[in-house]
């Protein structure tokens, strides 16, 4: 890897790694104040929550975390795909 391109992709895993936990603590604490809305009954907003949810969920554990995160770091230390 050049001087150059580590210019980029350090940054850019610098960015995932922040981003990765934030959206997964994110859409847990959202999962959570949705099940309390929905345990008062089923309501459009406590859905909605659930929603948002698993979506901050499914964003932060498997598209940036196994997706971009995993393969780049396995790469970095010589073991993930290349």
């Amino acid at each position: 890897m050049s001087a150059s391109e580590s210019v980029v992709v350090v940054p850019d895993l610098l960015v995932s790694l922040v981003f990765a936990p934030l959206l997964t603590v994110v859409g847990g604490v959202t999962e959570q104040a949705a099940l309390a809305t929905l345990s008062g009954g089923v309501s459009t907003f406590g859905l909605w929550e659930l929603y948002m949810g698993l979506l901050l969920l499914y964003a932060g554990v498997y598209m940036i975390g196994f997706g971009k995160l995993l393969p780049a770091l396995g790469s970095r230390i010589g073991t993930g795909p290349s």
